[in-house]
């Protein structure tokens, strides 16, 4: 469940860079942006689907 978040969590960033428009460029006169502002949709979607997963696992009781 890391795994899936730390995942989830870059890909959000990476999203959150192209949204910005500090990293790619057009691509036939088409911005990026709406791609990245998809990415971070997507990556805090899925970093709280994991975190659900997370919490909602039982814990060992010691």
């Amino acid at each position: 469940m890391m795994l899936g978040m730390l995942v989830s969590a870059a890909i959000a960033a990476l999203g959150l860079l192209v949204a910005m428009g500090l990293i790619g460029h057009p691509v036939d006169g088409q911005l990026l942006t709406n791609y990245g502002w998809s990415g971070v949709i997507i990556g805090v979607a899925l970093f709280g689907f994991f975190a659900y997963l997370q919490r909602r696992r039982p814990r060992a009781s010691a």
